[in-house]
This record gives structure tokens, C-alpha cells and sequence, in this order.
């Protein structure tokens, strides 16, 4: 930038959202005529589908069949258009306009003068509009092409690449998902998705990456401040470092040259960031401010956590350890993958997102694995995962496609991770980056090499410019090529011994016993499917009754095979019912075993040091693998893993795992202490074999000890753990941490009885309180509180449960705390009938227990 005049102008933005003008420009003949001919108000940010469905001229694609009668939506034109008021300032200026997202193909026109095009969702645009302003009335249109139609175009130009889906989402910078996925919709969007402005400034901060290095004994802080302005060489930049108390502790000052300057801020005696669960998470407040000869140009503020971050690779006999370290402490990282939380990112609100990630956190997650196919994470979802302690690792934005690497896209893809680095580099949540998500596993896998021939496929971006960008712009942090990844792009990705590991065949192909078949150094991914709370579910289906029987339930299952793979799950477990509330339960309750023994298994494992499951949280109504449904409802995964990824967990484990018919394999069981706590852990536990009706017929007494992020394990003698019926008996271990349960046979051929356990409820503090009584052993008591919601005149997902899969012994009394979220108390108890239904076991599913 060349001004020099030395009349300091403060640098203005003017945020030209809110209500615009939006109409259908062009289209498929299968567009509405209403639609054709309407002029309709449209919020920005936010999304076509959005303006319609607020007009009613389009169905919810949530319900029903409503997805399949919007599809003319994304192969049409759309025309934004706004007036606004602007006024020339004095002074040398410059004034900008500024698009933060355009989904995805757009052309903008100022004054019916085209001033920029867009062809990447994911992009910031910023296009010099002083010229073309006037002083008074001003018009601003946005004209999206169909993204869809770009795709396409691009798939001819250059070939078709493999995926696994038939769309072209490989062809185009937008977020795959939205051409549907194996959990989410095929709803192709498009609008102005994120904020808008004008810019106007003689000098202006672009982005602020603060790069934080300790030294080794974390005793002095460096924070690397590196500022790119637009402004003269010679303007003088300042910057102050406040610790979380309000008090000053490092400032300084640079020139700018060549659009650059770094000040060096220096901490002694950091008050380090952590995880969730190993310590705080101190925010320290960055102020950096621009300014010319005679003052301030621009200013920003933003917040920055102290740490280091790292990967950890090192060969050990079985194969390549893989895992974290944060301020030269290994994380074991207990995760789950992020998808985007909704279908329209206009709806995921601040309070949406806080919600999410605080179930993730109160389930005992420290880690969020941004997946590939959707969206860079916002500041405010980062911002949040900041102040849990919630560590993110982020894909960028590549899944299961081979990507074309010619110039253009190559041009696209670089400044895509320019942008995303440096607007993330500031926040301590953000642990790594990852390349994409199974790009190189398709590559291997999945037959690509005839149809891609010797055409690039993606590797020019996983090898060379994504860790390109971040060695220039933020080299703090670790990088992964892909995910899954075994050390190197020729290596096996399903070589689960190295490196990181997805884990599918047990959802795919067997049973989740076959989790135990694996011993990896850190798992990715792995998940199994069940269905959502059963109002989501009824909700959507549209008077039919949830369950493979409905061809609406089978609409919202994306899952490939998905009936046929949760029937499989079922039928070596339980029996299998068909349709209705016992299937509904059946397949929820299978899912959450699925991953307890998946999850636990591979905690107990010394040399696995994480375990991201797939996935946390659902973008539409929908049978998938999530633990919290799209209304914000925990499944009874969610509960389970709750209790899996303890920071402190006891579990019974088989010396040598067997097949499903008998877990406990030939050589005994064995107790578990596995210790992520910050502190070394002692836990004394009663280990009991009784039989179905409580009777006890063995005991033992066990104490264990292990040191921080250790693990202990003790086999049990086989006079208490070797079962005389093994049909039935179970082994009970209590601990001051809770309950944990082994059975040596799957419930369909167990012993277990069905019983009515007697239920009462009560009204205590504005929370509803329900006790269970048993006479006999209760398996996975859940209460499906969400079934009784409009019954107490409350919306069913703003009901939680405090509890649930608790297996009750003869004589125990169980209470469930149903509570109102936000704090509004109960006030109606539920109908005895309505109760008694929500009480739901495992002792319902067995051979003749189905209700």
C-alpha cells in the first residue's frame, strides 16, 4: 500500500447483513411456478433453502419425504440483491468489500457493475469497490451459479474422479456433505453463508497469528506475534499481552515491510493451557493495534493460550506408536468426530454449538476431530473449544474422493489452508492438522488406480502444499498427511500397527467383539450405527411406525446396507425384534455395547493412546452413528461412552479375547485400571460371579495402583472368574468409580428374566425423581424420558436423564433424575402407563422377553 497522507483514518467495517432481497433467476423445469415468479426476503447470512422454507415454498428436507422435492433447488439460479447508504470518506482510502463465505459459484455486481466472481465456498473474498461507490443509494447483487452444474462442468473439463457416492462433490470447493453422505441429505445449498462487509481503512490489520513456543523446562514463554496489515512500510505496530488476571506482561513494537511484522512477547513463568482433565485453561489477552504517524489505523483483540503441542512417533515391537503430547505430556485422547451440526449453518447458533461441546465435555471427551467433509471450524466453535480444554484436531477439507490437482483447484486448495491456518493459529485448542480424510485409504482400497490412470489423485496436496503452508504460516503445530495414515503415502492405511487407524470392519463386515482383534497405536475412527431418540425419529416419519418395516425410516438411514448391518448387529445379541419400540431400543442398546467394548478394549491397550469415535452429533433426523441426535437428545451411547471414556475407568477385560459365543476366550479375565488423571490413582474393588437371581456364588477382593497416564492390570483367579453356567452367571466388579459388568454370553442365549421391577416417581425441587426396584437382575436400565415430554408439557429434548445402562441387582433401588435444561422445573409427574413405557432393559430383548 502506497498512501501517505498523514491524516490518521480509524479503518470502519459496515456489516451489510440482514434482511436481502432474494429471487429464482433460473432452473430446472421442475421448479415451482410460485417460486419462479417470487421476490422473497432472504436473512444473511444464511441460505436459499432457508428464505424458502420461511415462505413456505419449499418442504422441511427433514421430514418425510421432504429432501427429494427440493433437489431443483441446487441445480437452479439465485439473484441476492440489497440497497444500502454510503458516503465517500475524506482522506486517502481505500474501501473494500468483503465476502467471509459465497456458496459456492457467484458473480457480485456494485451498481450493476461486476466487481469480483467466487468459485470456493470456503474462501474469504475481498474486492476494491471505491470506485464504483457513489455517495447516497448504493445496489449490491450476489448471482449464484449452481454449484452442481460447476461440478459437472469440471468433471467433463477434466475426467471423472472415484468416490463413493455418485455426485461430483470432488469437482467443486464446496463441503462434500452436501451432496449426501452416509448419515446427512443430498441438499445442495447456496447463498451468502456468511458475514458481508464494507471495509474502508488508510491501514488495516488483515490476520494475527500468534505462534507460542516454550522452553523445555516450560518455565518462559515466547509468543511469536506475526501481523499481516495492508499498510505503508514504516507504520509502527504495537503489541500487549494481559495474563487471564487483567494484568500486563509482555508488550512491543515492529514496523511493517513488505505487509509483514513480528513482535516477540516474553512470559516468565507461563500459566500453562491443558486439556480438559490435566489441568486449567488460562487465556491470555492479545491487543495489537496499527497505527501511522500521527495514530491508530486499526485494532484487534483476540485471546491466546500457552502451550506446546506434539506427535510422538517412536517403532516398538509390534509396529509405530502414534500419539499427543501437550506440554510434554502424552494425551490419551478419548474423541469424537465433529460433522456439521445442522444441514444450514445459519442454524447452528452460538448456544447450539455451546451446547454440543459441553455434552462432549460432560461425556468425558477431551478431543473433537473436525472431519473433512464440511466446513473450516468457526471462532466461535474454536473460541469454545478453547475455554473447555477441548482439543481439535482438524481434516482439511478433503474425504473420501481423489481430488484433481490442476492449476486452478491447486490455486484454490492453497489459499484455502492460507486462510484457515492463519485465522486459527491463535487458539490453543487447536492441536493438529490433518490432510484429509481417507483419500489415501481410497487410493489403496478402493480400486481408483484405472479410472484415475497416471492423473494426480490428491497426494501433490497431502504431501507437499498443505505441510507447504503450515511450515510457512505455523509450524507450532503437528501435521498428519491423512487419516487413517501409516507413516507414509505407499503405506498400507489398514495397517492398524502403525500410525493412525480407522477401525470398520467390525460395523461393516462382523461383530463388535472383533474390536479386540486389533491392538493399534490410535484410532481415528470407529463407530457403529442406532437409530435417534424415538420422538426424533416418529417425528419425521410421518405417522409410521420407526423400524425397517418403514420406508421412512429407511429413508432417514443413510448407513450403505445399513438395515441389513443393524440386523446383523442384533441377531447375535439379542432377539432380533422387528419393528416399533422394542426394535427401536434393541438397536440403541447394541450400539452402546458395541462401542463400550470397543472403546474399553483399546483403553486397556498400553499402546493405544486414542480413541475418536465415530460420531458425536447428527445434522438431520437420522439412524446414524452419533451419540447426541439432531434435537440435541443423548442416546444411550453417548451414556455409555460417558462411562468408556472415564478419566479414571476400571474394566474387565479378556486375557485373550474370544468369539462372540464366548468373550472370555481360553485364558481368563482380567481387571483394568486405566489412569488419564494428572495424578496417580488407587481404586479397591469387590469382584462378585453371581448368578441371574443375585445369589453370589464367589468374591474377591482387588486393589489396584497406576501412576499418571498409566495402566494396571491384575488377572483374576479363576475360582472367581471362571463361570460354572455360563448362561448364567455374570461378573459384577464394585468400585468407589461405579459398576462394571461381565457377560460370558451374548443376553439372547443368557439366563436373565424378564421381570416388571417396581417404579415410583416423585416430584423433588422442580426434578422429576424415579426409582427402580429389582427382584431380579436388571440389565442396562434405561429411562426414555424424551417418550413422556409432551406428556408434562416439555419439548422432549429439553429433558435429560442423569443416567442410564445401570445394570440393578435383587434388592438394589435405582434412581433416575430427569431434569428440565435451562433450569426450568417439573412440574407434572408422567402417567404410570407412560413411566413403565419409558423403563426400558435388557432383560426385555431376551428369547421371549420382547414387549
Amino acid at each position: 500500500m502506497t498512501l501517505t497522507d498523514s491524516t490518521p483514518v480509524l479503518a470502519t467495517r459496515v456489516d451489510l447483513g440482514g434482511t436481502w432481497r432474494l429471487r429464482w433467476a433460473d432452473g430446472p423445469d421442475d421448479a415451482p411456478r410460485d417460486v419462479r415468479d417470487a421476490v422473497l426476503d432472504a436473512p444473511v447470512p444464511g441460505e436459499v433453502h432457508g428464505a424458502l422454507l420461511h415462505a413456505g415454498l419449499i418442504l422441511d428436507p427433514n421430514v418425510g419425504w421432504g429432501e427429494l422435492s427440493q433437489m431443483w433447488v441446487g441445480r437452479s439460479t439465485w439473484v441476492y440483491s440489497r440497497r444500502f447508504e454510503w458516503t465517500r470518506p475524506g482522506g486517502p482510502t481505500r474501501t473494500d468489500l468483503v465476502a467471509e463465505g459465497l456458496d459456492t459459484v457467484a458473480e457480485v455486481l456494485v451498481n450493476g457493475r461486476v466487481i469480483g466472481s467466487a468459485c470456493d465456498q470456503h474462501l474469504t473474498y475481498r474486492w476494491e469497490v471505491g470506485d464504483v461507490l457513489v455517495d447516497g443509494e448504493n445496489t449490491l447483487e450476489v448471482r449464484f451459479a449452481s454449484a452442481w452444474d460447476a461440478a459437472t462442468a469440471h468433471e467433463r473439463a477434466h475426467g471423472p474422479l472415484p468416490s463413493p457416492y455418485d455426485e461430483p462433490y470432488a469437482h467443486v470447493r464446496k463441503a462434500a456433505a452436501n451432496f449426501g453422505w452416509d448419515w446427512g441429505p443430498h441438499v445442495v445449498t447456496a447463498g451468502i453463508w456468511r458475514p458481508i462487509r464494507l471495509e474502508t481503512y488508510a491501514g488495516r490489520i488483515e490476520h494475527v497469528r500468534p505462534l507460542v513456543r516454550l522452553t523445555a523446562e516450560r518455565d518462559h514463554a515466547e509468543v511469536h506475534t506475526h501481523v499481516r496489515a495492508d499498510a505503508p512500510d514504516g507504520t509502527r505496530l504495537t503489541a500487549r499481552l494481559t495474563d487471564p488476571d487483567g494484568l500486563a506482561v509482555a508488550a512491543g513494537t515492529a514496523t511493517v515491510a513488505d505487509g509483514e511484522a513480528v513482535v516477540v512477547l516474553v512470559v516468565e513463568r507461563p500459566r500453562l493451557w491443558w486439556p480438559t482433565g490435566l489441568g486449567g485453561q488460562p487465556l491470555y489477552a492479545l491487543d495489537v493495534e496499527l497505527a501511522g504517524r500521527d495514530g491508530r489505523l486499526d485494532s484487534t483483540s483476540r485471546r491466546v493460550g500457552l502451550r506446546d503441542v506434539e506427535v510422538r512417533e517412536e517403532r516398538d515391537e509390534r509396529g509405530t506408536r502414534w500419539a499427543l503430547a501437550v506440554n510434554g505430556r502424552r494425551v490419551r485422547v478419548r474423541g469424537y468426530n465433529w460433522i456439521p451440526d445442522d444441514t444450514f449453518p445459519s442454524r447452528e447458533t452460538p448456544q447450539r454449538i455451546a451446547a454440543r461441546l459441553d455434552q462432549a465435555v460432560a461425556g468425558n471427551a477431551n478431543l473433537l476431530r473436525v472431519w473433512g467433509g464440511g466446513y473450516f471450524a468457526t471462532e466461535t466453535f474454536l473460541d469454545a473449544c478453547d475455554e473447555r480444554g477441548l482439543l481439535v484436531w482438524h481434516d482439511f477439507l478433503f474425504a473420501c474422493a481423489a481430488y484433481s490437482e490442476d492449476d486452478e483447484t491447486a490455486a484454490l486448495v492453497t489459499a484455502e489452508a492460507e486462510q484457515a491456518v492463519a485465522r486459527m493459529a491463535g487458539h490453543p485448542s487447536l492441536a493438529i492438522w490433518c490432510g484429509g480424510n481417507e483419500t489415501v485409504l481410497g487410493r489403496h482400497e478402493w480400486g481408483w488406480a484405472d479410472q484415475v490412470g497416471t492423473r494426480g489423485w490428491g497426494a501433490r496436496y497431502y504431501t507437499d502444499v498443505l505441510p507447504g503452508v503450515l511450515a510457512r504460516l505455523d509450524p507450532t503445530r503437528p501435521y498428519v498427511p491423512n487419516s487413517p495414515w501409516s507413516g507414509s503415502i505407499d503405506s498400507d492405511p489398514t495397517d492398524s500397527l502403525h500410525g493412525v487407524s480407522h477401525l470398520w470392519d467390525a460395523w461393516n463386515d462382523l461383530d463388535y467383539v472383533h474390536y479386540r482383534d486389533h491392538d493399534p497405536s490410535f484410532v481415528s475412527e470407529m463407530g457403529w450405527c442406532g437409530p435417534p431418540a424415538w420422538t426424533t425419529l416418529a417425528g419425521v416419519v410421518e405417522g409410521e411406525v420407526p423400524g425397517p418395516g418403514s420406508p421412512l425410516t429407511r429413508h432417514h438411514l443413510r448407513a450403505i446396507d445399513g438395515v441389513h448391518k443393524l440386523t446383523r448387529g442384533l441377531q447375535a445379541h439379542v432377539a432380533a425384534p422387528a419393528d416399533g419400540e422394542a426394535w427401536h431400543f434393541a438397536t440403541q442398546l447394541v450400539q452402546a455395547r458395541a462401542m463400550t467394548t470397543g472403546v474399553e478394549w483399546l483403553r486397556s491397550r498400553e499402546r493405544c493412546s486414542g480413541a475418536v469415535v465415530w460420531q458425536l452429533n447428527d445434522c438431520w433426523p437420522v439412524t446414524s452413528w452419533a451419540a447426541i441426535d439432531h434435537a440435541g437428545i443423548e442416546k444411550p451411547l453417548w451414556y455409555a461412552l460417558r462411562g468408556s471414556f472415564a478419566e479414571r475407568l476400571l474394566t474387565v477385560q479378556p486375557v485373550t479375547p474370544g468369539p462372540v459365543h464366548d468373550p472370555s476366550g481360553p485364558d481368563g479375565l482380567e481387571v483394568v485400571l486405566v489412569n488419564d488423571g494428572a495424578d496417580a490413582a488407587t481404586v479397591a474393588a469387590t469382584v462378585r460371579r453371581i448368578d441371574v437371581d443375585g445369589v453370589v456364588l464367589a468374591r474377591h477382593e482387588v486393589t489396584l495402583a497406576a501412576a499418571p497416564d498409566g495402566t494396571a492390570r491384575l488377572r483374576l483367579p479363576d475360582r472367581v472368574a471362571a463361570p460354572g453356567d455360563r448362561a448364567s452367571e455374570l461378573l459384577v466388579v464394585d468400585s468407589p468409580w461405579g459398576r462394571t459388568v461381565w457377560s460370558y454370553v451374548p443376553d439372547r442365549v443368557s439366563g436373565l428374566r424378564r421381570t416388571a421391577p417396581r417404579v415410583h416417581a416423585r416430584l423433588d425441587g422442580g426434578a422429576l425423581r424415579v426409582r427402580v426396584e429389582a427382584d431380579a437382575v436388571l440389565r442396562d436400565v434405561c429411562l426414555l424420558a424424551d417418550t413422556f415430554g409432551a406428556a408434562l408439557a416439555v419439548a422432549p429434548a429439553d429433558l435429560f436423564v442423569d443416567r442410564m445402562l445401570d445394570t440393578v441387582l435383587p434388592g438394589e433401588v435405582l434412581e433416575v433424575v430427569v431434569t428440565c435444561r435451562g433450569g426450568r422445573p417439573l412440574t407434572t409427574l408422567p402417567q404410570a402407563g407412560a413411566l413403565r413405557a419409558a423403563l426400558r432393559c435388557a432383560n426385555d430383548l431376551i428369547v421371549g422377553g420382547v414387549r
